[in-house]
């Protein structure tokens, strides 16, 4: 009788030891669970961010590639300009002597402008007084 009753309390023993660690076992998958749910929407957070990442990425180089094709383009336009005005230069002796003579003041004074930084700058620059001295047929008016 006492060995059996010394085997119950073993086998207790051990179905409580089974029972402690089968709910350690399972807190510890549950922490696991939230842990792993977190992480899936950290990842998918990262993921967006990749995708739009990856989309500004492609648009940005689109537009640089557009950019550059423009600039090429005005690289072969004014090239072609020049060479036209070359040409006119060359078959015409009145355009090639006004061609030669310099700007008079006040057009040099239009071309004239300070290096402008951003927009701001221009704005400002934009808003001091560059008018023109009135010509000589505005004085009579």
């Amino acid at each position: 009788m006492r060995a059996l009753v010394v085997v119950l309390i073993v086998v207790m023993a051990l179905l409580g030891v089974q029972s402690w660690r089968l709910g350690n076992a399972h807190s510890r998958i549950e922490i696991q669970t939230t842990t792993i749910a977190s992480q899936g929407k950290k990842l998918s957070q990262k993921n967006g961010q990749l995708i739009a990442l990856n989309i500004l990425t492609q648009t940005s180089s689109r537009a640089q590639t557009q950019l550059y094709a423009a600039a090429e383009q005005n690289g072969r336009l004014i090239r072609d300009r020049q060479r036209t005005i070359e040409e006119l230069k060359r078959e015409n002796e009145d355009l090639r002597r006004w061609a030669d003579t310099p700007l008079p003041d006040p057009v040099i004074r239009l071309r004239q402008r300070p290096a402008l930084a951003g927009g701001e700058s221009y704005r400002e620059w934009l808003s001091q007084n560059h008018s023109l001295p009135a010509g000589p047929g505005r004085a009579a008016q």
